[in-house]
């Protein structure tokens, strides 16, 4: 019978984020867990990441490999590998799309794992602006979502070339369809659809 150690490893490796509220062992209780946890931080078998996140670190030549405040905001966030809950929004989605130079030190998402309006917090030292979703975010829809939230931020009327010209090759490369827009496009304000109309993406859709 596998201990609680051997089975945290076997489920999610080395430096990955795991979080409390997922582990399930056997019928044993939250606070049993805690403690074996608590047991296994002071003797250095497991890494406390932050408040109810650990993770297993492997032996480097220049010491312990520490997790990546990334890949614990994605998998609270955006996608544990299988499902896909969420997606980057706002500046730093104009970043991503090219639409920006500069990297905001605000990450900014929209989340199914959120269940207020919306809700600041930090993981690591990454600052974090959680949006709840307007619908139940998927494999299927998130390009969409992701592309109307960016319509809602951009300002068409003042994008220069190089930003239309960025702004074009973002929604060739999303993939996202008119029939798409038509579906999910009456859940975001009004300026969404007119911001499409006016960017000239309306023309790049599948």
């Amino acid at each position: 019978m596998m201990s609680l150690k051997e089975c945290l490893i076997d489920k999610y490796g080395y430096n990955e984020p795991i979080y409390v509220s997922e582990i399930l062992y056997k019928n044993y209780s939250r606070q049993w867990i805690f403690k074996e946890l608590k047991k296994l931080v002071d003797t250095g078998e497991i890494k406390r990441f932050d408040t109810g996140i650990y993770y297993f670190s492997k032996k480097m030549p220049w010491g312990d490999s520490t997790i990546n405040p990334r890949k614990v905001l994605e998998r609270r966030f955006l996608s544990d590998g299988n499902s896909v809950y969420g997606y980057i929004a706002g500046a730093s989605l104009l970043n991503q799309a090219g639409l920006s130079t500069q990297i905001p030190n605000l990450v900014e998402l929209v989340t199914n794992n959120e269940s207020t309006r919306v809700r600041d917090v930090t993981i690591g030292n990454q600052r974090i602006r959680a949006r709840r979703s307007r619908t139940t975010v998927t494999k299927e829809n998130v390009r969409t979502l992701q592309f109307l939230d960016l319509m809602n931020t951009i300002k068409p009327s003042s994008m220069d070339e190089t930003e239309l010209f960025m702004l074009t090759k973002y929604t060739r490369a999303s993939g996202v369809t008119r029939a798409s827009i038509s579906q999910y496009g009456g859940l975001f304000p009004a300026r969404a659809m007119k911001n499409i109309m006016e960017s000239g993406a309306v023309y790049e859709l599948a």
